[in-house]
């Protein structure tokens, strides 16, 4: 018997589909005529119905069943008409640049400013070790308790980070282990503080950055020198000049305020009463636990309260026309006054003629000065806007300013 024969115990029927031409049209982007998507599909074997003029009704043929919805009809006639033949062009829209938010703005100042100190941005995993505070020596009062992963890598990895100076101190450890001891880096990223009851943990964004080995390279003409203290206090200082903070200012911390830092090498950053963090050198018991040679600068801030108190506006002052009276003063204190105390009390009491004030010489000697006393030496800058100030100005204010100093701090002034 001629022809195909086909058993089968069930009928196949094609479901009759709409092929709307507006709609074709408006998808590829291309006025592609009626006749064609007629001869086209008719060639596929497909029965057309194209009685009305926009809309098409399309019966598939049986043997391609993976003709089933609209959209299939239409890569076909895609297909045949070639897609070579779609011209390429761009979406409309409005012509307009993008413009960064006042947050984003602010982060690149911290970025560039930080590079330009010579550290080097890097990522840490923000999973962490349960013990690693402890470790540390941190104290973590006010951050919660530990966010517990339900699915950990290991155990060492078994909480989210409350802190980004351990994951830091690690990369230092890693480099000093393989050879590099003149490490910088810094990192931003976000700290987890958990909650008894609560879901959902507090987030908080961080700055940490970490200093080891020497500032510079040796040479025959100078010495290699280690990072330090004030070297910390150095990039935290440029931050705040380059995000013009309203007053800021250093407090020292004591031994049981922050037992992770070596004593005297320590303090807190604040901008008027914001704390924003803190900065000195990690204590050598903390560096032995994490294979790290010390000494270790490292600080730590909190990101949201530091781009908050950043201001766009600067305070800008006339260059001085008139000449500046130096006069220099000794106040022997109690080794518990910090020079934060002393400048305040200078500050208050100089009034509108001081100017500058420039801490020059500390000195301690038990024989001369007595036990538990220190002496710091002051140069004080005083001078008037719109006039030369007299001696006997000067003088004056100078002798005003001798007495609250030494009345607020109980002071003498050193001969």
């Amino acid at each position: 018997m001629p022809g195909v024969i086909d058993i089968y115990n069930t009928k196949t029927e094609s479901e009759t589909l709409e092929f709307r031409i507006p709609r074709f049209q408006a998808m590829m982007g291309e006025a592609i005529p009626r006749e064609f998507i007629v001869d086209m599909l008719q060639r596929l074997g497909c029965e057309v119905n194209a009685k009305e003029e926009d809309m098409l009704k399309v019966v598939p043929p049986t043997f391609r069943p993976d003709l089933e919805r609209e959209i299939d009809l239409y890569e076909e006639v895609l297909r045949l008409y070639g897609m070579d033949r779609i011209p390429s062009t761009l979406p409309g829209g409005p012509g307009r640049v993008g413009i960064k938010t006042e947050a984003q703005r602010i982060m690149d100042k911290i970025n560039n400013t930080l590079r330009a100190c010579g550290l080097n941005e890097t990522m840490t995993y923000s999973f962490a070790d349960p013990h690693e505070l402890e470790q540390l020596r941190m104290p973590t009062e006010g951050m919660g308790i530990p966010v517990e992963l339900l699915n950990p890598l290991n155990a060492e990895q078994s909480v989210m980070r409350q802190s980004i100076i351990p994951g830091l101190m690690r990369s230092v450890a890693y480099n000093q282990s393989r050879g590099v001891h003149n490490i910088q880096l810094y990192e931003t990223g976000v700290v987890f503080f958990g909650a008894e009851g609560k879901k959902s943990p507090k987030e908080r964004n961080r700055l940490a950055a970490v200093m080891a080995g020497a500032m510079n390279d040796p040479a025959w003409n100078k010495e290699s020198l280690n990072f330090d203290f004030f070297d910390g206090k150095g990039v935290i200082e440029s931050l705040m000049r380059e995000l013009a903070l309203a007053k800021p200012r250093f407090k020292a911390l004591s031994a049981e305020e922050a037992p992770h830092l070596q004593p005297g090498r320590a303090a807190q950053v604040l901008d008027g009463g914001t704390v924003l963090g803190w900065v000195g050198e990690i204590h050598p018991l903390a560096c032995d636990t994490y294979e790290v040679q010390a000494p270790l600068v490292a600080f730590e801030l909190d990101l949201d309260a530091l781009i908050k108190c950043a201001r766009s506006a600067r305070d800008y002052v006339d260059v001085p026309v008139f000449p500046a009276v130096t006069m220099d003063v000794a106040f022997v204190v109690d080794e518990e006054v910090t020079h934060e105390q002393l400048l305040r009390c200078i500050t208050s009491a100089g009034g509108k003629l001081l100017d500058t004030v420039q801490l020059f010489d500390v000195y301690r000697d038990e024989a001369r000065l007595g036990v538990g006393k220190k002496s710091m030496a002051y140069a004080l800058e005083y001078r008037a806007a719109d006039r030369t100030l007299t001696t006997e100005e000067v003088d004056k204010q100078h002798a005003r300013l001798i007495k609250k100093v030494c009345g607020a701090t109980g002071a003498e002034v050193r001969a």
